[in-house]
């Protein structure tokens, strides 16, 4: 009995420690609003695509380093079908827009109001993007600001 109980044990507290998407897991996006629409973004829909998710907040330094990277990377690449979505994680949309006036972005902005993607993804700080491949799979997590080339190449790998 105390082996069972010890097994359990353990099992429940390596799912509690694997909570957060990562590498090998099945993407996947609540629905979020496209920042200045109604419009919502479902990333089911974007099966057969290679995607960028990446997560963003305004306070974030690190942030406004990587959209230019991100804008020249997506402007290269959105003619071969790769698709940018970035996830702005502040409480507040003004604070996320005046970030875009200083740091405008050529993708797609979505809001994370009700903080159902954070929750999913857990990211381990800003910015975190995740590269996902046709299949919908991630494949790659970059937890800062990406180097261009190699962000430009593990997307290339993938059309």
């Amino acid at each position: 009995m105390r082996k069972v109980i010890f097994i359990t044990t353990l099992l429940f507290m390596s799912s509690m420690s694997q909570a957060y998407l990562t590498v090998g897991d099945k993407a996947f996006l609540p629905q979020v609003k496209v920042m200045g629409s109604k419009k919502r973004v479902d990333l089911s829909r974007l099966k057969g695509r290679v995607v960028f998710l990446e997560f963003w907040a305004s306070w974030c330094v690190s942030c406004a380093k990587s959209f230019p990277i991100y804008n020249k990377v997506y402007n290269e690449l959105k003619d071969q079908g790769v698709i940018f979505i970035s996830v702005n994680t502040d409480s507040s949309e003004k604070a996320a827009k005046r970030f875009l006036k200083k740091n405008p972005a050529d993708f797609l902005v979505v809001r994370d109001t009700k903080k159902k993607a954070v929750k999913t993804y857990e990211p381990r700080g800003y910015p975190v993007g995740y590269i996902i491949d046709r299949e919908g799979n991630i494949v790659h997590v970059e937890q800062s600001v990406p180097k261009y080339e190699e962000l430009k190449a593990k997307l290339e790998e993938l059309i």
